[in-house]
Order: C-alpha cells, then sequence, then structure tokens
C-alpha cells in the first residue's frame, strides 16, 4: 500500500542494470516511493507528466531525449520537482550546465548505493521544508478566507467612524475583495424591535442564532437592490453600507427590509437611513445621520425605516421644564399611587404634544432625570432589600434609542407606581392613612354632592383638621382634589362617547353650564370641542 506522504520518485536510464539497481535499494525505509521508470527520456518525460513525481534520478545521456533536454521540460512545468543527474567524468561540463539549468545535484559514475542516497535524501529534506512552508501557506490563506467577513467588518466600523480618503483606502479595498463600487453610499443602522423583552427566556445560542438569522434575511434582502456590506454592529443592531445606484430609493430598500423580517420571522427591526454621500471620506456623515434617524424611533412603535432627510431639523433644544418633578417626588414620598399615576400622565400628555419639536436624546435624559430622581427617592424612604428586585427589573428593562416612547413611559410608571407602593407600605403615618381612606371615599363617590364635612365625618375627624390634613397629604384642597378627580373622569367619559349632559351628571354637576366652565378652566376646552377632537363624525346632539 501506498503512503500518500511519501515522495515520489522516477527513475530514467537506458540502461537497465542501473534502472534495476536503483529501483532495489531500501527507499520505503526513508519514506520514499518509486512511483515509475524509463529507459530513454522521451518515454520518461511522459512519465514524468503523467505521474507528477518530487524527485527523478536520470542518466544526461539517454536515446531520444538526453537528461539536460529532459530537465529543461520538467522544470518549465514544475519547478519544485528535485532532478539528480547522473553523469560520467566526460559529461562534466553537462552536469555544470544542469546545474546551472535548475538541477538539484549530479552524482558522478561510478557512483555507490551511499553517493545516491545521500544526494536523495538531502533532496527530500529540501523537499518536505518546500512542503511544509506550502502548507503553512495554503493553511495560512485559507485562514485568511476565513476571516474576510470579519475583516471587511472591522474595516468598515472604521470607515464609518473615522474619514478615510480613497488614495488611503484602495489598498485595502482591492485586498478585502469589497464589491462596492468607491463612490455614492448611503448608511443604514438596523435594530431589532424590543429585543431582550422578546427573548428573556432564550439560551445565548438561541438568541444568537436569532440574530444570525435576521443577519442573513437582511443580507439577502438588500442585495435584491444594491452592492452591499451588512454586518452585526454591536448587542442587537446592525450596520449596512450600501451604493446608491439603482432605482430603488434607499427608504423603499429599507421598508422592504422591515417587511421581510416581519414576514419570516417573529421580530421586527427600525431602520435609520442616512443620506446619500459620494465619498468614503464622507461614510461618517451619512453614519451619524443614520444613527440620528434611529433615535427617532423613540417616537414609534418600531417596524418602520425613517429617513434622515425627513426628520425635523432643528439647531439647540428648546428647554422642557418638568414642572411636575418635585410634584411627582412629593407623591412618591408619601406614596400615593393614584397622584403619582395621575402626575406621570400629565408628563407623558405634554411631552406627547411638543415631540415634533423634540430631539430624542434629550427627550431620553429628561425619563433618565425623573428615573433617577425617583430612584434615590425609593432608597431614601424604603429599606433596601424591598426596593431593589424593582430597581433592578427596571434597569434591566432600559433599552436604548429604539425603545418607543410608550414603552419607556410604562417603564417609568411600572417604577413608580410600585415603588410608591412600597414606600406607603413601609412609612405611612397615621394620618396618611386616614386621609388615603377618605380618598377612597371620595373617589366612589363621584357623581354625589359630597362636602368637605361628609368627608370628614367618613373619617371621624373635624373639618377644620381634615382639611389641613388632606392638603399636608395632598398637596392640594379637598375641593382641588374633587375637582381634578371628576374632570379626570369627565375626560374618560367623553372619550368613550358618553354625551356632555350625561357626563356632567356622572361627576356630580347638576348644570350643564357650571360644569362646561369648570371643564373649560382646567382643561382649556369646551366638554363638546374635547369630545369633538376624538368623535369629529359624531356631533353633540
Amino acid at each position: 500500500m501506498s503512503n500518500p506522504e511519501a515522495i515520489r520518485l522516477c527513475i530514467i536510464d537506458d540502461i537497465k542494470s542501473v534502472v534495476d539497481g536503483l529501483t532495489a535499494m531500501n527507499w520505503e525505509e526513508q519514506g520514499i516511493q518509486v512511483a515509475g521508470v524509463s529507459s530513454n527520456g522521451e518515454d520518461g518525460l511522459k512519465l514524468i507528466n503523467e505521474l507528477q513525481p518530487d524527485l527523478i534520478i536520470t542518466d544526461i545521456r539517454m536515446p531520444r531525449m538526453d537528461g539536460l533536454s529532459m530537465l529543461r521540460a520538467v522544470l518549465e512545468e514544475n519547478r519544485s520537482c528535485k532532478v539528480i543527474l547522473i553523469s560520467g567524468y566526460a559529461d562534466f561540463e553537462y552536469a555544470q550546465q544542469a546545474v546551472q539549468l535548475g538541477a538539484f545535484d549530479f552524482v558522478v559514475k561510478p557512483f555507490s548505493e551511499e553517493d545516491i542516497m545521500s544526494a536523495v535524501l538531502r533532496a527530500k529534506a529540501e523537499i518536505m521544508e518546500e512542503k511544509s512552508k506550502l502548507l503553512s501557506l495554503r493553511e495560512l490563506e485559507n485562514k485568511l478566507r476565513e476571516s474576510m467577513p470579519v475583516l471587511r467588518q472591522e474595516y468598515f466600523a472604521l470607515l464609518v467612524s473615522h474619514r478615510t480618503s480613497w488614495e488611503e483606502a484602495s489598498g485595502r479595498w482591492d485586498f478585502l475583495n469589497i464589491e462596492l463600487e468607491p463612490r455614492g453610499f448611503v448608511v443604514m443602522l438596523i435594530e431589532i424591535d424590543r429585543f431582550r423583552e422578546q427573548v428573556a427566556e432564550q439560551s445565548i445560542r438561541e438568541m444568537e442564532l436569532i440574530r444570525f438569522s435576521l443577519l442573513n434575511i437582511m443580507q439577502e434582502t438588500l442585495a435584491e437592490y444594491a452592492c452591499r456590506v451588512v454586518f452585526r454592529a454591536r448587542h442587537d443592531r446592525y450596520l449596512a453600507v450600501l451604493n446608491d445606484t439603482g432605482p430603488s430609493s434607499p427608504i423603499e430598500i429599507a421598508e422592504q427590509c422591515c417587511r421581510n423580517i416581519e414576514h419570516y420571522t417573529k421580530f421586527t427591526v427600525s431602520v435609520g437611513v442616512g443620506g446619500r454621500v459620494e465619498e468614503i471620506s464622507e461614510l461618517p456623515d451619512s453614519y451619524r445621520q443614520a444613527h440620528r434617524a434611529l433615535s427617532h424611533h423613540l417616537f414609534t412603535e418600531g417596524n418602520a425605516a425613517i429617513m434622515y432627510n425627513d426628520i425635523h431639523q432643528s439647531g439647540s433644544q428648546e428647554p422642557l421644564a418638568l414642572e411636575y418633578k418635585d410634584e411627582l417626588l412629593l407623591a412618591l414620598r408619601s406614596g400615593n399611587v393614584d397622584r403619582t399615576n395621575t402626575i406621570l400622565s400629565t408628563i407623558s400628555e405634554t411631552l406627547q404634544k411638543l415631540i415634533s419639536r423634540q430631539n430624542p436624546d434629550y427627550l431620553l435624559s429628561l425619563y433618565d432625570e425623573l428615573a433617577a430622581s425617583a430612584i434615590r427617592t425609593f432608597y431614601e424612604m424604603v429599606p433596601y432589600s424591598d426596593i431593589q428586585p424593582l430597581i433592578q427589573r427596571f434597569r434591566a428593562g432600559q433599552g436604548t434609542t429604539g425603545v418607543p416612547l410608550a414603552s419607556l413611559q410604562r417603564q417609568l410608571l411600572v417604577l413608580c407606581t410600585e415603588g410608591a407602593e412600597l414606600v406607603r407600605r413601609n412609612s405611612l403615618s397615621e394620618g396618611q392613612k386616614v386621609i388615603y381612606k377618605a380618598i377612597d371615599y371620595i373617589k366612589r363617590r363621584l357623581s354625589e354632592d359630597i362636602t368637605v364635612g361628609d368627608c370628614a365625618a367618613h373619617v371621624h375627624l373635624s373639618a377644620s383638621y381634615f382639611s389641613s390634613l388632606f392638603k399636608q397629604v395632598t398637596g392640594m384642597t379637598v375641593t382641588q382634589y374633587m375637582t381634578s378627580e371628576r374632570i379626570q373622569k369627565a375626560r374618560l367619559l367623553l372619550v368613550e362617547g358618553a354625551q356632555v349632559q350625561e357626563v356632567a351628571a356622572a361627576v356630580g354637576y347638576e348644570e350643564r353650564r357650571y360644569f362646561s366652565e369648570m371643564f373649560k378652566k382646567i382643561t382649556g376646552q369646551t366638554p363638546s370641542e374635547f369630545r369633538a377632537g376624538y368623535h369629529m363624525d359624531r356631533p353633540e346632539t
């Protein structure tokens, strides 16, 4: 059985006894295999072309083709093949010429087996070294080929972060086999919507498989429209750089990407699309624009693409005064869950009206400020072991700029209301408990004409002391609180489609005119105007 790792040897000589003697030597012990023999140069060359040996032993003088001619032909085809020539003293000049042409060595007749074996083993050592180098080179080439996607990813991460001229980039562009045209680019940032929330129970392996499958869908989708490079940027984001040269616009391509992800998986993505840039050196501009566009998904529920050119551009951010912050912290310190809920709803409504003028990062910082202030309050009011699980859940659920504003508001609402409840359980005084009992009484009787005296009597306090204690706990008078709750309930009923007269009666106002005046004083609209804003097709009757 042949050894595939053995050195393959061909012996070519027109003297049969020489061929037989060389063939009979103990080659196998040296890791050498005699692959074939021939008695003339012409047949020997055919044999060599067929067998492609590593090593040849041949006489210089042979019929039909001499060893020198054969040497030239062999080395033209296979420079790595080693040729050892056998020559007589009279052929010494030929032997020197052969060495100049590229023969490995020559052995002068008469020779011994030791002479031949010595020359062959030296040739074998060189052959093995060359094979080792070739194998190492091939391994390096394979590793390089396997590493190309990562190298391209790292290079484009550099290109979108640092300005690089084409003169600087062209060499690596060719080396990395980048298929993009070197002009006319658009950068896209793609983020999986609420990914961590959806895969919270999955293993790391399952999460990585999901990320990989989404990457494949993105690559296949973008490949239908343009030359592109797509890769994982970090965590739940992907970055795509594509040529803006086809008939489809970048926003159309991004929207198709959203549709395909939704169609083939249970996930959705948000895409921020930067503006077109011409030069490689401008890629950081398109990248920053894509990042800015992606941040505006704070105002969406995801599964959509936003183009940088379509978002509101403004200079410095118009300051937003959180006038309810102190009131919120007071409600948290008092453990007033209902008041906390009301204040957060008011903050959300206020910000919602100003969304078109808001920078998402600025808005995020406001919510971060509210959350940080609330957490500090809870640490001061509630034992660490009780409050820490709630704070850990809140921090685990905090997302990036791709999280919708509604989710952000829900996270803050859960933090504050559950925290306020913990404060209430841990630190409510007897006076606070009395007031919250009275508040429950008021809420159940919003449709009745109850007085401060009725409320005080319910909790067995004098009217004056009850009024003072109520203001101390809630920050409002009893009348102010009743009015606030009645108007809040009225708004809900109007949104549900109830008639103004019905709503007035439901919240304790016998006269519609007086109810309308109070409603407008607090909301800035009459009940009919407010209702029409939600039910334009259903006029007041």
